[in-house]
């Protein structure tokens, strides 16, 4: 068989027709028009010759037609097979939206049949961005999270600022967040009320932070942000990102009414 018709019935098959669909297909592309007894001999196949045919006629690639009496079958034009494209765009729409509805539902029901946290690896920064798109992706109203702004580079913190942050403010994220004080974090949190943020400074030589931490829903991410070693992990475990969510709001409502109370 020669490299081109492997080639074509390949491509047939890609495009929805069953291995002998494309068979048929490309026998009668080679010769045109031939009859259901020659056809069947040049193409090798013996059974369910008929029903192959009836479908390749309801896709318009076969046309039938009695000729003194006997059935004989001609091509289709291959212009029908964009047809199949297009077809397949419109399935493959609808699939991915399916599974983006579902997707929730599937991990959940994974996560509850494995009975254990799913953990992600990712390291350098295409991983940190990664992670940084889950954290700030649509579907999620707030994320609560711990981080030390002067660690990352400038390099660093001007994508952090200058993309994911109007990334979350668009998305409509809510950010709640414990920085050591410094001129970045001073500076973040001087626009927190336009920024949908509540951002919290404390003592950095008492509670250093040397990466990000933030949760949301039933996830958890880490990210280090050393500048030659950049590491993420992201957890997934309803109970164990509740645990965290629930320790984080202990520490802002603390933190709100050391803010809150008045000075002596």
């Amino acid at each position: 068989m020669q490299k081109n018709t492997i080639l074509r019935r390949q491509l047939f098959v890609s495009l929805g027709l069953s291995d002998k669909e494309a068979v048929l297909y490309d026998t009668l592309l080679n010769h045109g028009q031939l009859p259901a007894a020659s056809l069947e001999k040049i193409s090798g196949l013996k059974k369910n010759t008929y029903i192959l045919l009836k479908r390749l006629e309801r896709r318009g690639l076969v046309q039938k037609m009695i000729k003194d009496g006997k059935s004989h079958y001609i091509v289709g034009s291959p212009e029908q097979l964009q047809a199949f494209t297009k077809e397949q765009e419109t399935r493959t729409q609808g699939v991915k939206q399916m599974l983006g509805e579902m997707m929730p539902g599937l991990k959940k029901a994974y996560t509850e049949a494995i009975d254990r946290p799913t953990v992600k690896y990712f390291a350098g920064l295409e991983g940190l961005r990664v992670v940084f798109d889950e954290v700030y992706a649509p579907g999620k109203s707030e994320v609560w999270g711990c981080v030390g702004n002067e660690v990352p580079d400038k390099e660093l913190y001007d994508e952090i600022v200058n993309k994911y942050k109007p990334m979350r403010i668009l998305n409509g994220i809510m950010s709640r967040v414990i920085s050591p004080d410094s001129p970045r974090a001073r500076e973040l949190k001087s626009t927190q009320e336009q920024d949908l943020k509540e951002k919290f400074l404390i003592d950095g030589k008492k509670y250093p932070m040397p990466g990000e931490f933030d949760t949301w829903g039933d996830k958890i991410a880490l990210m280090s942000f050393a500048r030659s070693d950049f590491q993420a992990v992201l957890i997934e475990h309803p109970e164990l990102a509740k645990v965290m969510q629930s320790l984080l709001r202990l520490a802002t409502d603390l933190l709100r009414e050391r803010e809150n109370k008045p000075t002596k």
